[in-house]
């Protein structure tokens, strides 16, 4: 019995010992040694409140007050702290004086990243070992070839984890100021050794988007560089599900990105259109080389059509100088249009197209000083509704009594034109139209504010020319060749179009007929085939035709 309760009592003093030792060993007094050492990795001051050893539920040290703080140039402020920072050790190797991290939990991270007035980040002189750190962060700053990543692979950490916490992002480049928050985060890395490829899952909710977002996936082998041979992964914004493949090779980097569906209603950026699309099989293929983005594959299905495109976006500055080219087939104009405006006239069709362009920005003002770019559009089998530029040529001409199929629409074949873009305009170059009853050439310009500025002319089929005359004498007046060729003006805007006739251009062609019938008489009269008198009956019977009276 005494060897019993003897023994109970030495087990008794062995857990109570292993319970006191996290009061018993005081390991803040190895932050001068390690402290230095994290500052160097992160490049950023560190402060800790208090370093404790762990039993339950696992060996090991926690963390309490862990705070990184900002780069000055950004501030004093921390550019994150935790709650705490766990590290749990295997308990075997111990034994054999080895230690393996078994595992690495952040609670309550709160991040905050910033983007200063000049357009700067914060975070871009995180983690330069070996390479001093400008004393003004740069734009694209030096790749550090150590990084957290490589510090877990050397500890062979089975489990990395942030539970809770907050991401704030907050951008002062712009005219109005504007921030997101990530909430609610959700963060597990496993099987994070050299050699080895973890698995990643992320889980969060971005306000004021109301946007949840989820990444699962595989990368890796992880290695001594930050090179990484393959990335898979499954992205999934709010609705709308993305694939992504890849490979980063130093600064350089290529990736692959799928999507069978995406419904821009789904989206977390306000796009400037009427009413929800479907983008049908998208397709990404993009390589990243420093600061080049080269975009060398983007096709997607869009309204029945497919578009294809290709370009390069260089980072470094507030308006992002592009280069693009793209090509539309097959698509349904109609609803394509309807998505983009509410307009008076609309246009139905299958549409092609090929556009090449350059310029710098996005935003709208900048595209229109910037923008420039040469394409050929065309447009088979449609119509133009809410217009009938024969009614509208009649209405000009004062004809009456000639019946129309469609009184509010102009059915055509085709509609083809060269295009430049310049300084917000839309330059139409050698306009052809087709159709059953007319032709029209031409060209002008369309504003980026849909001011339109087009000449327009309207040949009519000999038929329907031969009606006209008929209906009305004035009709004479544009005769030409035996067809009624109509010089048109159309101006306002594309909401309001409104259309007239180019009088000078129509003088022209009367004081064409006139000086041909007089060289006509002069030769008569210089040959003795005309007489005197006849002229002036000749001139009689010219203002008749011409005027009908």
């Amino acid at each position: 019995m005494k060897i019993v309760i003897g023994l109970l009592i030495v087990v008794v003093l062995v857990i109570g010992g292993i319970l006191m030792l996290p009061f018993l060993i005081n390991l803040n007094k190895y932050q001068d040694q390690y402290k230095p050492l994290i500052e160097d990795v992160l490049n950023r001051k560190v402060q800790l409140q208090d370093i404790r050893l762990t039993i339950w539920p696992r060996i090991g040290a926690r963390v309490a007050g862990f705070t990184v703080l900002d780069d000055p140039a950004f501030g004093s402020s921390p550019f994150a702290s935790l709650a705490s920072l766990d590290i749990g050790v295997k308990l075997a190797p111990l034994f054999s004086g080895k230690v393996e991290v078994e595992e690495i939990t952040l609670r309550n991270p709160v991040i905050t990243v910033l983007k200063n007035k000049n357009g700067v980040l914060n975070v871009s002189t995180i983690g330069r070992t070996g390479v001093v750190a400008p004393k003004t962060p740069s734009r694209a700053p030096i790749p550090s070839t150590e990084g957290p990543l490589k510090i877990l692979a050397l500890l062979a950490v089975d489990r990395v984890s942030i539970t809770g916490g907050t991401l704030t992002y907050r951008d002062q480049s712009a005219a109005k100021p504007t921030e997101y928050i990530v909430q609610d985060m959700e963060i597990l890395l496993q099987g994070v050794r050299l050699g080895q490829s973890p698995t990643l899952h992320v889980g969060m909710l971005v306000q004021p988007l109301n946007l949840t977002v989820k990444l699962d996936g595989t990368f890796g082998p992880v290695k001594e560089s930050t090179d990484i041979d393959a990335i898979n992964l499954q992205l999934a914004l709010g609705k709308t599900d993305f694939t992504i493949t890849g490979k980063i090779v130093g600064r350089n980097a290529s990736l692959n990105v799928n999507a069978p569906v995406i419904n821009t209603a789904n989206l977390p950026v306000a796009l400037p259109l009427l009413q929800p699309i479907d983008i049908k099989n998208l397709q990404i293929a993009a390589n990243i080389q420093g600061q080049d983005v080269l975009l060398q594959r983007l096709s997607f299905q869009l309204f029945d059509g497919q578009v294809a495109a290709e370009g390069k976006i260089t980072s470094g500055s507030e308006t992002l100088p592009f280069t693009g080219k793209t090509t539309i087939q097959g698509m349904q104009l109609n609803p394509a249009l309807n998505a983009l405006a509410t307009t008076q006239v609309s246009i139905s069709g299958t549409a092609g197209a090929n556009l090449s362009v350059q310029g710098r920005g996005f935003s709208m003002p900048d595209l229109t000083t910037s923008l420039e770019g040469t394409g050929h559009v065309a447009v088979k089998d449609g119509k133009i509704e809410g217009v009938n530029l024969l009614q509208e040529a009649f209405s000009i001409l004062n004809i009456a009594g000639i019946s129309l199929d469609h009184a509010k629409a102009t059915a055509f074949s085709t509609i083809e034109t060269d295009l430049a873009v310049k300084e917000g305009t839309v330059y139409v170059q050698r306009l052809l139209m087709d159709s059953h009853d007319f032709q029209a050439t031409g060209g002008g310009t369309i504003g980026f504010d849909q001011k339109l500025n087009l000449a327009v002319n309207l040949t009519l089929s000999q038929e329907l020319s031969q009606k006209i005359t008929r209906s009305s004498p004035a009709a004479k007046l544009a005769m030409k060749e035996g067809r009624v060729s109509l010089p048109l003006v159309i101006t306002g805007s594309a909401q309001a179009p409104s259309y007239g006739l180019d009088m000078k251009s129509l003088t022209g062609r009367v004081q064409e007929q006139v000086q041909k019938k007089a060289r006509e008489t002069i030769d008569g009269l210089l040959k003795g085939t005309t007489k005197p008198e006849d002229v002036i009956q000749q001139g009689q019977d010219l203002l008749k035709g011409l005027l009908g009276r």
